[in-house]
């Protein structure tokens, strides 16, 4: 998607990463808002949820803490297995998956809750991203997006140095015909840098996939890829 899994890898390995540890604020207060349901029993989709981009898991250890059974997707082997280590000492209910986004395809209709933070693909592999999220969804299911907005750009903040790449609500909200969008914001935040805290921006998006009583916005389907296969990690 952007950058490699061996930069990743690197960087998990030998640079300071001690965000990637933190749950970030703005993804949590959204998942908040979605517990899981378990009155179908813990395989239901109300009970899974799936972590595009997971990283280190920050946000797949908070989910599972909470009760979700989480699918963890990521192509930096080594984040992955940090991920694996810490739920198993805490005994949480995470798989990770070793795939590249750009080719990996979650399967359909299973998923009570999919999960994108900071991951900043160029526009054509962020549409068909966000689509495949979507399909991921069963009915009810909610999607959340979180990262950086567009005004981000030269402000010296990590991020990409595409504007194609970064978000704003407009552009997510046009690539996601098929979902009842609930929340789409420019959100201002705070964040730590060497120099001190400093403001940044934020896109939130907070959708859900139409059921019987809460139709959606009418759209066309999305034509998806050919995608290569990826390989599970129990």
């Amino acid at each position: 998607m952007t950058d490699s899994a061996e930069f990743w890898d690197r960087r998990y390995t030998h640079g300071d990463l001690g965000w990637t540890l933190v749950p970030h604020p703005l993804a949590v207060a959204e998942l908040a808002l979605v517990p899981p349901d378990t009155s179908a029993g813990p395989n239901a989709p109300g009970c899974q949820a799936l972590d595009l981009g997971a990283g280190a898991g920050r946000h797949s250890l908070w989910l599972a803490r909470r009760g979700w059974r989480v699918t963890a997707v990521d192509f930096s082997a080594t984040a992955l297995e940090r991920t694996r280590r810490q739920a198993t000492a805490e005994d949480l209910e995470v798989t990770t998956v070793l795939a590249d986004l750009a080719s990996y395809e979650p399967r359909q209709n299973a998923f009570g809750l999919v999960l994108v933070t900071y991951v900043h693909p160029e526009p054509p592999q962020r549409a068909a991203l966000l689509a495949r999220a979507a399909k991921a969804l069963a009915p009810g299911g909610r999607l959340v997006v979180v990262g950086h907005h567009l005004d981000n750009l030269g402000r010296g903040l990590e991020g990409p140095s595409d504007p194609e790449r970064m978000f704003t609500p407009e552009r997510l909200c046009a690539e996601l015909p098929d979902l009842r969008v609930e929340r789409a914001e420019r959100v201002i935040h705070t964040v730590t840098t060497a120099s001190g805290e400093r403001e940044a921006y934020a896109t939130v998006i907070r959708a859900d996939r139409a059921t019987a009583d809460r139709p959606g916005r009418p759209g066309s389907e999305t034509g998806l890829p050919h995608h290569e296969p990826y390989q599970e990690i129990p």
